[in-house]
């Protein structure tokens, strides 16, 4: 019993120094957040670019795509999604409700679908069920930063890929 002791102690020391380098949001306060999107479903692509930065309404999040159409222009008060602007196909009630859970998990509240499980590269988030189930996979860097954000919906077979785009400059 004594020489196991150490080792539980460890482990718990890990994991509670892993859910503190683990729990940054990918919106930093006062900071723009870029990131590559890629959204697949049903065989179809689409690629562009998300951008997302805090405002005083709640975040606005804007994809577009690599040639400039917008996709979707949101705002996410507290208690309701404001669309700014939506390409028709993603107008319809149910798509929007789904895009602003998933948006409302990684931009505000993480804690919105339940931990799965967690390693000091990974972890994994689970919400809702049947054909409302999203999982999300957060993929992290040696520093311990968000590098990429992986969400599927098993159901409909929708999968949408956020990567962090690197910024070159020296702001």
């Amino acid at each position: 019993m004594a020489r196991r002791l150490p080792k539980i102690l460890m482990v718990s020391i890990f994991c509670l120094a892993a859910n503190a380098v683990f729990s940054q949001p990918i919106i930093v306060p006062g900071k723009t957040a870029r990131h590559n999107l890629q959204i697949d479903t049903r065989g179809n692509h689409l690629s562009g670019m998300m951008i997302a930065r805090p405002t005083a309404a709640g975040p606005r999040v804007l994809a577009t795509s690599y040639f400039g159409p917008t996709i979707f222009d949101f705002t996410l008060a507290p208690d309701s999604l404001k669309v700014n602007s939506c390409v028709e196909p993603m107008r319809r009630p149910k798509v929007l409700a789904l895009l602003e859970r998933d948006l409302r998990v990684i931009l505000v509240d993480r804690n919105r679908a339940k931990l799965k499980k967690q390693t000091p590269g990974l972890e994994l988030r689970k919400s809702g069920h049947g054909f409302s189930k999203s999982v999300f996979s957060i993929i992290y860097n040696a520093e311990g930063n968000i590098d990429q954000v992986l969400i599927k919906h098993p159901w409909i077979r929708l999968r949408m890929t956020l990567e962090e785009l690197k910024n070159d400059s020296k702001d």
